[in-house]
């Protein structure tokens, strides 16, 4: 697979899931679908998010570093694309719940940043 290939694969996919983010904010109604309709709000939420961010991820590294060897970085940027969507909607479900402080966000996403160094220090 090539990269162009890869790439407009994300980028169908990403516009795909954000299609389906905003049918689901539309037609479902959080008050009488219960616990299916708020799984599938943060699901197809966290699925575009995920393709966002590595898209995003991908093109601010080729504009700033200029090198050749993009088809390595994508597997870097998917996960930063999922950890970032993780925080995301890490701190919707904090302040759904009336638990977003700034105390619990910071070791959120200092919790988060941790698994992210781990993740490439193993590599």
């Amino acid at each position: 697979m090539t990269l162009k290939m890869y790439l407009l694969g994300m980028i169908i996919s990403t516009v795909v899931c954000f299609i389906s983010w905003v049918l689901v904010l539309l037609y479902i109604d959080p008050d009488t679908s219960g616990i299916m309709g708020k799984v599938l709000f943060i699901l197809m939420l966290f699925f575009f998010l995920t393709g966002f961010f590595t898209l995003v991820g991908f093109y601010i590294r080729k504009k700033l570093f200029h090198n050749n060897h993009e088809f390595k970085m994508i597997g870097t940027l998917f996960r930063q694309g999922i950890l970032f969507a993780l925080i995301f909607i890490g701190m919707l479900i904090l302040n759904k719940s009336n638990m977003l402080f700034w105390w619990s966000a910071l070791l959120f996403i200092l919790a988060i940043s941790l698994l992210e160094f781990y993740f490439n220090n193993k590599d």
